[in-house]
């Protein structure tokens, strides 16, 4: 169970690193396939490069605590990252958005997030491994 919470939280991370760069290098073809369904002004564009920079630092966070912290630890720490895809879904179905980006990317990503805390929580506190 360890190993299989510990390989989820390992691809959320790489996964959010790698959103954050692609928000760093092509912002527009990424907001695209966030799940609105109009793109925001050319202007906007730098406002997306900050949301590439949190992306990218959130993974590096992920890197960081899957070297030095505790499997108990990393469940929490997954649990709570796990608002920032559910926040993502709650903007992109009140914005009117693609419902199927809101519950297939994000919803499901939210989903595997738990399922690997779930796994990292229940080995820390006796379950088996």
């Amino acid at each position: 169970m360890e190993t299989a919470g510990l390989i989820i939280a390992a691809a959320a991370g790489a996964a959010i690193f790698i959103v954050g760069l692609c928000y760093l290098t092509i912002p527009r073809a990424m907001v695209a396939s966030f799940g609105f369904t109009a793109l925001p002004e050319d202007q906007a564009t730098p406002w997306l490069r900050v949301k590439g920079v949190r992306d990218a630092v959130t993974g590096v966070v992920a890197a960081v605590l899957l070297v030095t912290a505790s499997s108990a630890v990393i469940g929490w720490c997954v649990l709570a990252f796990t608002l920032i895809p559910v926040g993502d879904a709650a903007i992109v179905l009140s914005a009117k958005g693609r419902p199927s980006a809101a519950w297939g990317i994000h919803g499901s990503t939210a989903a595997l997030m738990l399922v690997g805390a779930g796994l990292l929580l229940a080995v820390s506190s006796g379950g088996s491994s």
